[in-house]
């Protein structure tokens, strides 16, 4: 789709929704995949502590895992407020991020398809 396609009002919206969005889906994808690609790893090295993907893991930057095994936000919620770390597995942590990244998609592409909605 070219932008010159797209509704002028419509298209404003859609370029606005579809940044914040957009972000939002690339952050919680790549905690999707860092989680999954720890919990792999996990398997065959000891990541039960800080390890080299929770320093690169989106989640540790905005809180929401601890690096050094504490609990973070997630935890917190689920756990109650002092939660260890480790209430929330990662499995949960990928499915919960997993369904953000994939709500985020359908928001993208459902307001890109109402700007174009006009011009069909």
């Amino acid at each position: 789709m070219k932008l010159k396609e797209l509704n002028p009002a419509r298209g404003i919206i859609a370029i606005a929704v579809g940044f914040v969005a957009g972000t939002v889906m690339l952050w919680s994808g790549l905690i999707c995949v860092v989680t999954l690609v720890q919990q792999v790893l996990s398997g065959f090295f000891d990541l039960s502590q800080a390890s080299w993907a929770q320093a690169f893991n989106p989640a540790v930057w905005f809180g929401v895992e601890s690096i050094g095994g504490t609990g973070g936000f997630l935890d917190a919620l689920i756990g109650g407020p002092g939660a260890p770390g480790g209430t929330v597995s990662r499995y949960v942590t990928f499915m919960v991020f997993g369904i953000l990244t994939a709500g985020c998609y359908l928001v993208v592409t459902f307001t890109w398809h109402w700007a174009k909605k006009d011009q069909e």
